[in-house]
Parts: structure tokens; sequence; C-alpha cells
């Protein structure tokens, strides 16, 4: 079964929060960087929004990082909660 639209926002979520902390970079500073507003990087870190691509360009360029490194980092927390069947579908296997 595929992830839901939840657990793939949470996965991002953890991506973005995994890498700014990895950086050591206040949402603050991702969001003046990156063009978005503070508020706005919260509430993608709580995965309480679906950002667009405009604005997950600019959070990975206030994190320093590729889009292709968020990228990466989500898939991993995606198949990190698949596996422990967090993403709300039974572990594969």
């Amino acid at each position: 079964m595929p992830p839901t639209i939840d657990a793939e926002l949470r996965a991002l979520a953890a991506a973005i929060r995994e890498i700014r902390a990895r950086q050591q970079l206040s949402q603050e500073r991702v969001a003046g960087i990156g063009g978005v507003g503070r508020k706005y990087v919260g509430q993608i870190e709580r995965g309480e929004i679906v950002p667009s691509f405009a604005a997950l360009v600019g959070i990975a360029r206030g994190l320093d990082v590729p889009l292709s490194e968020v990228v990466r980092v989500y898939e991993e927390r995606l198949r990190a909660r698949a596996s422990t069947g967090m993403d709300g579908s039974a572990p594969a296997g």
C-alpha cells in the first residue's frame, strides 16, 4: 500500500528539521535566506501544510543544500516510516 499524504508530509517535515539541525540553523535564518516566512517554515516542519515547489527550492537554499538532498533525506524518512508501519499501512514482509 502506498504511503498516505500525511505520512509523506511527516517524512518531509522530518527531513527538513533533520537537515536544519545538522546545519545548526534557526528557522529564522533558513526562512530569511530562502525567501519564505519563518512561520511557513515552522508549519512545513510540523507537517501542517503542503509546501509549493518554489518554497521547497527556497528552503533548500536556506539550508545551503541542493534540493536533491532534501528529497534524498525525505525518501529515507519515508522508507523508515514504512518499514516501521508508521505511515498508516502495514509493514512490508
